[in-house]
């Protein structure tokens, strides 16, 4: 299971845009994967939601929060965000 959680994490990594940080992500071992950070706009999130579809391993990835601007950083306003992540049965 080791290795396949590997996977699945090096899978999320690589479907990250430049302008998202992730402040907490939270992997249940089987089936789901929650990420909460924050971006620097509604496309870098809609990219990275779009990023991760296009996984093999990930079934589906939706939007579950976003929150108004609260983090800066060199000065811009971040959106925070948490997406669920749904792993495909293997």
């Amino acid at each position: 299971n080791k290795d396949l959680s590997y996977r699945i994490l090096a899978q999320i990594a690589a479907s990250v845009p430049k302008r998202v940080r992730f402040d907490q992500v939270d992997y249940d071992g089987k089936a789901r994967v929650t990420i909460q950070g924050v971006a620097a706009s509604d496309q870098d999130i809609l990219k990275f939601i779009e990023n991760l579809g296009k996984q093999k391993l990930i079934d589906q990835a939706s939007l579950s929060s976003m929150k108004l601007p609260r983090a800066t950083q060199g000065g811009a306003q971040m959106k925070g965000f948490r997406i669920f992540v749904k792993i495909k049965n293997i």
